[in-house]
């Protein structure tokens, strides 16, 4: 018989600390053999059941207490000085110097330590501290992997209404803050109920909300300041700007008048370096470009109007000036450009502008013709600055600022509406898109061009913004249940190989000079198809049209003709063939009869 015994433990007594305790060995129970007892033992053959001897043991996990850091400083104090010299007299101090320095202890000691320090910099420079000497094993085999991913959180909006997430902003200097912002730019769908709060989470407890940033409408656009990670500032669905400090409170420190701001929702927002790290600028569908100051949010410090007419009325009304004006869909600053911005527009153009500019020619410095539709997505290359990258309509193209007229490359027409892309923070071959699908699309153009090196399912909605971190291995996704997926992709997406920067810019410069001579050739055949009429008149070229058709019909009835005799001779050289081959069977029958 078996014998089997439960252990009942209640559900509140899990989780709690684990104590352990130096205990010696105690002697439960103590059975003395009996020899009568093995005669009485049978062997039986065959055995059809096994008997398991060893002690059941169970696997537990336990958390290690969380370890605490703090930062503390150092005040350090310049002694060794005489009572009666004063350190911060400079004139007491040289005398003080002088008078030591001629002291022969002073030069003796001086000698004496010469030695000992000349023999550790001779040490610290014949090794380098800083070189990898010892590479982890488990870091080569990352190389040879196959790419893959990991989903490492997902932030779930907490009010109950769904809302699209808007724009993702990643806390600067490596940290592992993300803003998330909420809010449902479809005309006429919008809720007057819903929330119009966004929310900031921590990745290491995702569950709850870190902070909730508190606002008078929706959040289109929130973005962490480039250089100090407790200020942000937001756009508005009802064209304001807003700045938030979450050292002060979670409520907004100041925002702009309705009068100086825009008149549709906010779309893009971005900071610009400058040394008071207090200016961003912003874009809008109404056309206009604004520049901000968070010391003055009650108006613009400038405005852009991307009206690119050239009309010498200079009076026209406003009203026209609107409607000429290119809505802005999308922005991109990079600080290693402080003077130079790109423009996304809904027309499907992207301006490249210069702020040193004094009228709207001058800034707009280059026009590129990118998509059909909307300029979802406009990024430079954090690697090459002269090249970016658009997303629109169903494709992502590659450009160069040379070349204006066609990109340099572009991927195949995708079944689903490509909704925006990001390049990668450290790998410069590696960019990523995302698609109304769910999917998200891995791309590494040194291997392939046409498609996607990794093809995620992220969610079962539309994607609408990825943002990826500066360490380039994690990524956020927003989708339109208000889910923001965090990502975590491998070594083969992160580390560039030793050489990809010499391909990549090798790969940049040919495909430019490729395209650049395309350029020419097609300007080559207007200016030939521009000249070619005025030099002869319409009766001219048709008498000259009717000429080359005649031509062509007589050389084509001459080589029909030829082709129609040439096969007729071969047809008798057949039958000639033929009939002597006749007559000599009919020859050789007859000599073998006789």
């Amino acid at each position: 018989m078996y014998s089997s015994y439960t252990y009942a433990k209640c559900r509140r007594e899990y989780g709690r600390q684990c104590k352990f305790n130096n205990w010696g060995p105690k002697l439960l129970e103590n059975l003395i053999p009996e020899p009568g007892l093995e005669e009485q033992w049978i062997a039986k053959n065959p055995c059809h059941r096994s008997t398991l001897i060893a002690v059941d043991m169970s696997l537990h996990d336990i958390n290690t207490i969380r370890a605490e850091y703090a930062e503390r400083g150092i005040n350090h104090v310049e002694g060794g000085w005489p009572k009666d010299v004063n350190i911060d007299d400079p004139e007491q101090v040289v005398r003080f110097r002088k008078k030591a320095e001629k002291d022969e202890s002073y030069m003796q000691a001086v000698i004496q330590m010469s030695n000992l320090t000349e023999h550790f910099i001779h040490q610290n420079n014949s090794i380098d501290i800083y070189e990898p000497y010892f590479i982890d094993p488990d870091c080569q085999l990352l190389h040879t992997i196959a790419p893959s991913f990991r989903t490492v959180a997902i932030m779930s909006d907490t009010f109950a209404s769904t809302r699209p997430v808007q724009n993702i902003s990643w806390s600067p200097d490596q940290g592992s803050l993300v803003a998330i912002s909420y809010a449902n730019l479809e005309f006429q769908k919008a809720d007057p109920l819903d929330s119009p709060n966004s929310l900031i989470f921590d990745l290491e407890d995702s569950t709850t909300p870190y902070l909730t940033i508190e606002s008078q409408y929706p959040v289109a656009v929130l973005e962490f300041n480039n250089r100090d990670s407790q200020c942000l500032a937001g756009g508005l669905v009802s064209g304001q700007v807003c700045y938030w400090d979450i050292r002060k409170s979670s409520a907004s420190v100041g925002i702009s008048n309705v009068k100086s701001s825009h008149r549709d929702p906010v779309r893009s927002l971005r900071w610009i370096h400058s040394k008071t790290s207090t200016e961003f600028y912003t874009g809008a569908a109404d056309g206009q470009v604004m520049w901000w100051d968070t010391r003055k949010l009650t108006e613009p410090t400038e405005v852009l109007f991307l009206d690119l007419s050239k009309s010498e009325k200079t009076d026209d009304p406003e009203w026209e000036k609107w409607a000429r004006s290119h809505g802005v869909s999308c922005l991109d600053y990079d600080p290693a450009i402080p003077i130079r911005f790109m423009i996304g527009t809904e027309t499907g153009q992207v301006f490249n502008g210069n702020r040193k500019g004094k009228t709207v020619f001058e800034k707009i410095s280059g026009i590129y013709n990118c998509h059909a539709g909307p300029v979802y997505a406009a990024q430079r290359s954090p690697t090459f600055l002269k090249n970016f990258l658009t997303v629109g309509d169903w494709q992502v193209r590659l450009w160069s600022e040379d070349v204006k007229d066609s990109p340099i490359m572009w991927s195949k027409r995708h079944e689903m509406r490509l909704t925006d892309g990001a390049w990668s923070e450290t790998k410069p071959s590696v960019f990523y898109t995302i698609r109304a699908d769910g999917c998200l699309d891995a791309w590494d153009v040194l291997q392939k061009q046409k498609d996607p090196i990794l093809t995620i399912k992220v969610s079962d909605k539309s994607l609408n913004c990825i943002k990826c971190h500066e360490n380039g291995a994690l990524l956020a996704v927003g989708d339109d249940c208000g889910k923001t997926y965090v990502i975590e992709m491998n070594d083969w997406f992160v580390t560039p190989g030793k050489n990809d920067k010499a391909l990549m810019a090798a790969m940049f410069d040919r495909e430019t000079k490729r395209e650049k001579i395309i350029e020419a050739k097609h300007r080559e055949m207007k200016l030939k198809a521009k000249t070619g009429p005025k030099e002869t008149t319409g009766k001219d070229n048709q008498a000259k049209m009717a000429e080359a058709v005649a031509r062509l019909i007589e050389q084509a009835e001459r080589e029909f003709i030829e082709l129609s005799t040439d096969k007729q001779q071969d047809d008798a050289t057949k039958e000639e063939d033929q009939v002597d081959e006749v007559e000599e069977e009919a020859g050789f029958e007859d000599q073998f009869e006789l």
